[in-house]
């Protein structure tokens, strides 16, 4: 029944009734590059904090290198081949601890880097009044190992300006993506071996596709999105002169009432020329999806509550936090609890 089930995420934005105002693309392109600058600049300074960490780190590894040497060096000269054989031991373990470390903190680099052109590039585009008919809907914030854009046109680009248009698919190979949509107020983290497509989309609507391996999606509670947003605003307001323009309506645009609607397609295997779907509800909530090898899609919830409606079965699934549905590629559908969960998309 379902021989490919792929993940369709349509976000949709449900404006508040007492909220009335006029909607342009380059008020929707101002306030998302706001967003992602703060996110720049909050990876830039996480980046920096932790490559202090890891240089103490690396610092004590020295040290223990040092002394482990040193009592080597008597060991050998009193002739303890105990004392020799623990001091070796202890190098050994030190040496590898470093050598981890080293390679830690060159990813640490990585990511400060790509954070500073990040920043660099969207506070060059806020100082300068962007004001672009380019329709961009997502952004690359951060990425490890070997990923690319391919563009709505065929054309096959490098994340460094990674700014994503409806159409633009993000392929990963051994590392992982990160991306900002919905105004800033969802990210999304695809895995190893995944494909990810912005969908075409209007001001009000937004759709993305796996079209394989696995995402995490975190959105941000409305309220809290909109609090964090003016207190950075006031926070970096001396920054940039674009900050200043910012008004009461922008404040309300991002008070907007955004809902996420998560579309599962099987696009082969159609009984009776129907292709089944499944739709889920998502509000302000962390979760997991997934195309497993042999074709079924995973549904976890990680905070908040999800709402699964699969028309074809007349079949609606409340998910809440710690739960999982299984959709087989046989039409089977099974909910089971998540006790410990793999949190791939922290590594």
């Amino acid at each position: 029944m379902f021989r490919t089930i792929r993940t369709l995420l349509i976000l949709s934005v449900l404006l508040y009734t007492a909220i009335a105002f006029a909607y342009d693309e380059p008020q929707y392109s101002k306030n998302f590059l706001l967003s992602v600058y703060f996110k720049a600049v909050e990876l830039r300074d996480k980046a920096i904090m932790e490559i202090k960490k890891i240089d103490m780190e690396i610092k004590k590894n020295e040290e223990t290198i040092q002394r482990a040497e040193k009592i080597i060096s008597l060991a050998q000269q009193k002739g303890n081949t105990k004392a020799e054989m623990i001091a070796r031991e202890a190098l050994i373990k030190a040496q590898e601890a470093k050598r981890k470390n080293e390679e830690t903190r060159k990813q640490l680099e990585l990511q400060k880097i790509r954070a500073d052109r990040s920043y660099a590039t969207i506070q060059n585009m806020l100082s300068q009044k962007y004001d672009s008919q380019q329709k961009i809907r997502g952004f690359v914030t951060n990425y490890t190992g070997n990923i690319y854009i391919i563009k709505a046109n065929g054309e096959r680009v490098t994340p460094e300006n990674g700014f994503l248009e409806p159409g633009d698919k993000v392929w990963t190979a051994d590392g992982t993506a990160e991306m900002q949509m919905l105004d800033g107020r969802a990210t999304a983290k695809i895995g190893p071996y995944s494909e990810f497509e912005m969908k075409k989309d209007t001001p009000e609507e937004q759709a993305v596709e796996l079209l394989k391996g696995k995402v995490y999606m975190a959105v941000d509670k409305i309220d809290e999105f909109a609090k964090k947003m003016k207190e950075k605003i006031g926070e970096y307001q001396g920054d940039l002169q674009t900050i200043k323009d910012i008004n009461e309506e922008d404040i309300k645009y991002w008070r907007h009432q955004f809902t996420i609607f998560m579309k599962l397609i099987s696009q082969e295997g159609c009984h009776n020329n129907r292709c089944p779907t499944a739709v889920c509800g998502i509000r302000g909530t962390k979760l997991t999806s997934e195309i497993k090898e042999d074709k079924a899609m995973e549904i976890t919830v990680l905070e908040g509550v999800v709402d699964v409606n699969i028309p074809e079965l007349n079949q609606t699934i409340s998910l809440t936090e710690g739960n999982r549905v299984i959709i087989t590629k046989d039409g089977i559908v099974k909910q089971e609890k998540v006790e410990n969960p793999e949190c791939w998309w922290e590594k």
